[in-house]
């Protein structure tokens, strides 16, 4: 079950589904967010999200799974 800053964060990288890691940082620190990139890092490691390198820059991308845990919540 993922705590209710995780499934924040799943959000705004799902309305996207691929978001440049400095653009997430900006919309996390408006939010008040201060450990938003831990926690992608650790969406990450759970297999919700992907670290990848789309044209030279570091972005995060939603996987299925990550879809999946939306949808149900």
């Amino acid at each position: 079950m993922l705590t209710e800053k995780e499934m924040e964060i799943l959000e705004i990288i799902g309305k996207r589904l691929l978001v440049r890691k400095e653009e997430l940082k900006t919309i996390l620190r408006e939010k008040g967010f201060d450990d938003g990139v831990i926690i992608a890092n650790k969406l990450s490691e759970l297999g919700y999200v992907k670290f990848v390198d789309a044209v030279g820059s570091p972005c995060y991308a939603i996987t299925q799974d990550g879809l999946k845990a939306l949808k149900n919540g």
